[in-house]
């Protein structure tokens, strides 16, 4: 029996934990059940509030969250006519409207992708065609991106389109205060509140809905396309089925709990990091419903003085983030005065770095690091909650789930030596969406090579000792190289180009290229402004060097690894 077989981290895990298997009868076959199961415990409990900088908070409880859900619901199946297996495009911050759009979406048997909101007309064409993405539920502020899409692609005109505002669920003033302003602020911006296509506000779809019959419950396996980086320059759908998101919840919620920390509708978790990323999508957002908590929604979480205002109105229990939210934080003088009583605090998406785990640990308490992908439905292991923290270490692997570190021939390494982590365990997802080949590559023999260079010491921790080696984590947002220098290329004045990451303070890592120009009199800004008009902010290059050429193998291929060197 190999080393990671006879699972050396279960020595260190409470009894309860030990031989720990993962019933189907204990798995939500369709996360919609989540909805109706905590509704019935906590009907009026507050389920989400949105908590806006100025100060202004809108809460709705367990009770309401269902009944709007099946208004919408009403609206998805007999209005706009879709049909089981239907994909709808999520395209919003952090605001009411999305749980009520996710779990609406669950009632009627309908798949759906989140997509980021930051996106450029390009990338966003590209996860709607990609997905075959039916009907877009969008935020107001981002259809200026919408509009170039359908201009450029007329056949995305049918989308179905509903639009969404931030201010849709306050009550006067306030509904008129917001939309004021937020009118103002496009017109001063130029852009358009109101889409050129047919469209319904999501405030009279959901009136519609509620005059409409109810829907039929239609059970679907896949939840989510969820996109994440591809190394070929494109991002891959990852088909993520309701038994992957529902195991997820389950085993990491046994996992808190068997370690003295739990969670019920007593706790309140801020959710600053994006729903539409599968961290808050899978823990913040879900994890957290069926434990009956109460939600808080940040839409916009820059400057961190944006957090201010649900720091001093609510009782916050629980945070989760990446490095640079628990970093941000430590600066500010509100904050450190004051902080928080937090039962956990959870960092993923990237390393913590020393510093801030120990100054977190000095001024507020102890962070606990765990590591997943979107492969993964957003975990894979997590540091437990306990007194001594291995710094560094992202913990064990969630019960009913394993690990092995391996060698470039597939074979397993022992303790201690490291090698590529693969994961299996129930949370892992079905493949990638239209890409056989990928597919085969990544998931071999119910085992997720994450392409993650690891070690496992003799007491079973997970060191993470490095990435894809060319992968950039930007704020615990993932950039792949080959992305970026696709788009550097295509200006005409730039020959070659290559991508690296460079260490940040501010994210943790910064993109920096390096390019060959024919033309000599290009400038840096040109390059810059092309990046910007392709590109999400996150993955345009802080640097760029200009190069004569750029280092290669015998066979052409551009040696990153060289550039990283003169760094």
């Amino acid at each position: 029996m190999s080393h990671y077989a006879q699972r050396p981290w279960e020595k260190h895990l409470p009894a309860s934990l030990h031989g720990y298997q993962l019933q189907p009868e204990q798995v939500r076959s369709n996360l919609a059940e989540l909805l109706s199961h905590t509704t019935a415990h906590f009907p009026q409990s507050p389920a989400f509030s949105v908590v806006l900088p100025v100060g202004l908070s809108k809460t709705l409880t367990f009770q309401e969250i269902d009944d709007l859900s099946t208004a919408f619901a009403n609206y998805l199946q007999h209005h706009l006519h879709l049909k089981k297996g239907d994909v709808v495009g999520l395209q919003m911050p952090n605001s009411l409207q999305y749980p009520i759009t996710v779990f609406a979406c669950w009632k009627a048997g309908l798949i759906i992708t989140n997509i980021n909101p930051l996106y450029t007309p390009r990338e966003l064409e590209y996860q709607l065609t990609d997905s075959g993405t039916k009907a877009l539920i969008v935020s107001e502020l981002f259809l200026a991106t919408l509009e170039q899409v359908i201009q450029k692609n007329p056949q995305l005109k049918s989308l179905a389109l509903v639009t969404a505002s931030l201010s849709e669920f306050f009550d006067e003033p306030y509904k008129g205060m917001i939309a004021q302003k937020m009118q103002a602020d496009a017109e001063t911006q130029n852009r358009s509140l109101q889409p050129s296509i047919n469209y319904c506000t999501f405030f009279d779809a959901l009136e519609i809905g509620k005059t409409l019959e109810t829907y039929t419950p239609i059970h679907h396996d896949i939840a989510l396309y969820q996109y994440t980086g591809g190394t070929t320059g494109r991002s891959k759908g990852a088909v993520i089925s309701h038994q992957n998101v529902a195991s997820l919840v389950k085993i990491t919620g046994d996992y808190l709990r068997a370690h003295q920390s739990e969670f019920n509708n007593q706790d309140c978790i801020l959710t600053a990091i994006p729903l539409y990323h599968i961290f808050a999508f899978s823990v913040n957002f879900l994890m957290f419903f069926e434990g009956g908590s109460h939600n808080l929604l940040i839409p916009s979480p820059r400057p961190v003085s944006n957090l201010k205002p649900a720091f001093e109105n609510f009782n916050i229990t629980w945070l989760t983030g990446v490095d640079t939210l628990y970093a941000g934080l430590l600066a500010e003088d509100w904050f450190v005065q004051n902080p928080p009583k937090l039962t956990c605090a959870i960092s993923g998406g990237t390393a913590l770095r020393p510093a801030t785990a120990e100054n977190w640990k000095v001024k507020v308490g102890t962070i606990i690091e765990g590591f997943g992908m979107t492969e993964t439905s957003c975990a894979a292991l997590l540091h437990p909650p306990i007194s001594e923290i291995r710094q560094g270490s992202v913990g064990f692997p969630l019960p009913g789930s394993d690990i092995k570190i391996v060698n470039a021939e597939g074979q397993e390494v022992p303790l201690g030596q490291a090698g590529e982590l693969c994961v299996k365990g129930p949370q892992i997802v079905l493949g990638y969406l239209n890409r056989p080949t990928e597919t085969a590559e990544t998931f071999v023999d119910g085992w997720l090579h994450t392409g993650d260079i690891a070690k496992v010491d003799e007491d079973g921790f997970c060191y993470i000792l490095d990435r894809k080696k060319d992968m950039v984590i930007v704020s615990g947002f993932n950039v792949y190289p080959n992305e970026i220098e696709a788009i550097l290329v295509e200006h005409p004045d730039v020959i070659e180009a290559a991508v690296i990451g460079i260490p940040d303070k501010q994210t943790g890592e910064s993109v920096k290229a390096f390019v060959t120009l024919s033309n000599p009199h290009l400038s840096i800004d040109d390059i810059l402004k092309h990046c910007k008009e392709n590109l999400t902010a996150y993955k345009i290059p802080k640097f760029i060097e200009i190069l004569s050429e750029l280092p290669k193998s015998t066979v052409g291929k551009i040696l990153r690894a060289e550039l990283r060197q003169t760094e």
